[in-house]
């Protein structure tokens, strides 16, 4: 396994920084700053990948993409301390392929600071695992985790995240479960925790060197001659990597974070703190399905996300799509101006417009029931498409049917809510 290349990721603010610097600090292990490849790859629609990897003008349309990557305004083949003849040079003698491409970087990167095995470091990567297995296939794929508090406070201070500390749990509970199946299931991959790798960093590290097939050195437990090719000059937030190991940023949220955040913290990240070992997690009385954002965090509903976990509520994650799904749901609650209701956009029409119909008829069921879907009639952060001839049928419903509320209302009726009519009927 020794020649396969290596990928660290993590939700940004982990510690992804600080392990692929131990790890470049290896004597054979390279690793570059953020590449970003695939975040932005992915985003490339058919007819884009075909014009890329076309063998008739292979490289240039290549070069032309990877040319146009960006770290915060900065270049990524500036980064890396490519020019682009070079990295034209080099996918000549390739095949076309988005492997090339990436190899581009990575690779030459490596030759330049003669060593013989690449590695990168992306964080948002932690959610193309599908994709890095699909084009190398014998690469280890190592995770750093943290407690999910102090990622969030981190994250409120770097320009590229929400200034939001609820906001943050949100989007770090979304990666985690959009990312969780590839580390539950796959041979090659390995979890580590920030908080061992700073206080027991020879330990952690000899695991990694374990499934990555090299010798520990013990040059890897000082990064910082290899930080600065792994952080950018412009990413000031990484400077402490150049620094001497410490625990300084452990714990920080028992001093920094908000009550109401530590208990949302508690409750909507629960199975995340008990999987990798947070103290702290607590079991929610019940759920609420909020439609169609889910746990989305905006200027109208951060206070809703707070007020509910302060009664012991979460809300129901993944957002019930399905109109059975919606039923079961013993509290249903709809967010949104007509235009930005309808949880199926994106799908056919004639799957939408059935759904309209069978939601139309567990409106009514609700309402007889006693237990009335809740509407807060407040616009969002959602695209608002009010010409839409599906919208103009859930808000019709929504209007006859539904209990018209304000926002400020809804954690004290759904927490008087009871659950048995809901039992009954799933049953």
């Amino acid at each position: 396994m020794n020649d396969a290349p290596i990928f660290v990721v993590g939700v940004a603010r982990s510690g992804t920084t600080l392990l692929a610097a131990m790890l470049s600090a290896h004597s054979r292990l390279d690793c570059g700053p953020e590449s970003r490849f695939f975040a932005r790859y992915r985003h490339l629609d058919a007819r884009a990948r075909e014009r890329i990897l076309d063998p008739l003008v292979w490289p240039r349309p290549a070069v032309d993409f990877v040319a146009s990557l960006r770290n915060q305004g900065h270049p990524i083949t500036e980064l890396f301390g490519l020019t682009l003849p070079e990295i034209g040079a080099y996918l000549a003698t390739r095949e076309p392929s988005p492997a090339a491409m990436l190899e581009a970087l990575t690779e030459l990167h490596a030759r330049h600071a003669g060593k013989p095995r690449w590695m990168e470091k992306t964080p948002r990567h932690l959610l193309m695992t599908d994709t890095l297995r699909e084009y190398w296939p014998r690469a280890p794929i190592v995770r750093i985790v943290r407690d999910p508090r102090d990622v969030a406070l981190s994250l409120a201070n770097v320009p590229f995240a929400k200034d939001s500390v609820v906001g943050n749990l949100v989007r770090i509970d979304r990666d985690d479960r959009a990312s969780r199946a590839r580390f539950e299931r796959d041979p090659l991959t390995l979890t580590l925790r920030y908080e061992d790798l700073v206080t027991e960093p020879e330990r952690e590290l000899r695991r990694v060197c374990d499934l990555i097939g090299e010798a520990y050195e013990p040059g890897m437990l000082d990064a910082r001659g290899s930080a600065a090719s792994v952080a950018a000059e412009h990413e000031w937030w990484k400077e402490s990597v150049a620094g001497p190991l410490h625990t300084g940023s452990v714990g920080r949220w028992r001093g920094e974070m908000s009550a109401d955040a530590r208990r949302f913290a508690s409750l909507h990240l629960a199975a995340y703190m008990r999987e990798h070992g947070y103290e702290g997690a607590a079991d929610a009385r019940g759920e609420v399905a909020i439609l169609p954002g889910g746990d989305a965090v905006g200027p109208n509903n951060e206070g809703l996300l707070l007020e509910l976990a302060r009664r012991g509520l979460v809300v129901a994650r993944p957002v019930p799509l399905a109109p059975r799904a919606q039923q079961r749901a013993a509290r249903l609650v709809f967010i949104g101006v007509r235009g930005q209701l309808d949880p199926t956009r994106g799908q056919v029409v004639w799957r939408r417009v059935l759904g309209a119909g069978m939601f139309g008829a567990g409106l009514l069921v609700r309402r007889l029931t006693g237990r009335p879907v809740l509407w807060v009639r407040r616009a969002t952060l959602r695209p608002r498409r009010g010409g839409d001839p599906v919208e103009r049928l859930l808000a019709m419903g929504l209007r006859f049917l539904a209990r018209d509320v304000a926002l400020q209302d809804v954690a004290a009726i759904v927490d008087d809510a009871r659950d048995e009519p809901a039992a009954r009927l799933g049953r």
